[in-house]
């Protein structure tokens, strides 16, 4: 069947660019990460009513692709995360950007409107912060007209000053928007450019090319089998992430009794952190278990299989993907490292990060408030879209 040329598309892709840590990278990660979440939990982060962006960490993001704005379009480099709510990129009038980082120019837009809203963004290791303008905004090919996002013009430049990219594009529930401005996937929605209010994501491992974004719904080329769908937690009405609940998780075939009987494991689905992370007391019992990770690799296959319930399904986790193989630059050999970290959120919180999603094809949609796993299709790097 012929598509009209005016008819909504079914789904866009959007290529990402995966970039790995080396050694230092991910012990400084570990680090940052651990005082961020203890400030979280400190209450020296973010609204304790709504913590809009404490689990933002641009350092731990390692998967992103392009957004363009303005008309003729300006490209910038944004990390598609399913943690924050907001678009932003560096504006033109930013004192500390990257000065040889693209900077968005609402003089050079001929569709730039207006707005002036003061916007703030806070990290646990810095702030951005800038106003809200209004434009054209394209994504995978598709444009949203009059579209508001953040133009930062001062950012924390020990948190973005070497960052393999510019801005954020924020992929999480609504309600976490600063400034309660639109989402992009709700505007791409009610812009009749795609159906549905759904998006996956494909991640391929260690560097690899090949790693897709799809809105509007799934690829079948991505995944074997079907999708096994969990609906977001009572919890996630009261904090804005993408937030399911695991009834257990076992180690070797046995249950770690981490997880409540009320309310299970608080799981944030999130691709804005590069390891798997949960309450430092329940993590310690899963790293002894677990055993020793040898910096060397040697015992790797060796290792137990780590596995998560949702919704009566085990979902198994092999240590090929918990293990995180990141290069040494003093040797520029492979060392391995153990993808699992206590964190103090204040709150027994679990992260499903990049391990999880890399094993799982995952995909979130809001229309039905449920993300859904299925077994990822190893891809060839020669992937081409």
């Amino acid at each position: 069947m012929q598509v009209p040329a005016n008819a909504t598309v079914s789904t866009v892709k959007i290529p990402l660019v995966h970039r790995p840590k080396n050694l230092p990278e991910f012990h400084a990660a570990n680090e940052r990460r651990a005082t961020r979440f203890q400030q979280f939990a400190d209450g020296k982060l973010g609204d304790s009513a709504l913590p809009s962006v404490s689990l933002v960490d641009v350092q731990d993001m390692e998967y992103f692709g392009e957004v363009s704005i303005g008309s003729p379009a300006q490209t910038f480099k944004v990390i598609y995360d399913t943690g924050s709510s907001n678009l932003w990129v560096p504006s033109k009038a930013c004192s500390n950007c990257k000065a040889d980082g693209p900077k968005y120019d609402a003089a050079k837009s001929t569709t730039y409107t207006k707005d002036g809203q003061s916007f703030a963004l806070q990290y646990g290791t810095g702030s951005c912060t800038g106003f809200i303008s209004q434009d054209s905004v394209g994504i995978g090919g598709q444009t949203i007209t009059n579209f508001k996002f953040g133009e930062v013009t001062q950012e924390a430049a020990d948190v973005f000053g070497a960052a393999p990219f510019d801005g954020i594009l924020g992929m999480g529930p609504a309600k976490a928007a600063v400034d309660k401005v639109p989402m992009p996937m709700d505007q791409l929605v009610a812009q009749g450019k795609i159906q549905h209010n759904v998006f996956s994501f494909f991640l391929q491992s260690g560097g690899k090319a090949g790693s897709i974004l799809t809105l509007g719904g799934t690829d079948r080329k991505y995944y074997t089998g079907d999708f096994t769908y969990i609906p977001t937690s009572k919890t996630a009405s009261l904090l804005p992430y993408w937030m399911i609940s695991a009834s257990d998780i076992k180690i070797g075939g046995v249950s770690t009794k981490a997880c409540g009987w009320l309310l299970g494991c608080q799981g944030v689905v999130d691709t804005g952190t590069s390891i798997l992370a949960g309450p430092p007391s329940a993590v310690n019992k899963l790293v002894s278990q677990i055993g020793t990770v040898k910096e060397d690799c040697s015992n790797v296959a060796s290792l137990p299989t780590v596995v998560f319930t949702f919704n009566g399904h085990d979902f198994p986790l092999e240590p090929d993907f918990y293990v995180i193989r990141v290069q040494d630059p003093s040797t520029n050999k492979d060392v391995c490292q153990l993808g699992l970290q206590g964190i103090n959120a204040g709150a027994p919180i679990w992260i499903l990060g990049d391990p999880f999603l890399r094993k799982y094809y995952t995909v979130w949609d809001a229309e039905q408030k449920r993300v859904g796993f299925a077994l990822a299709q190893p891809q060839l790097e020669e992937v081409v879209v």
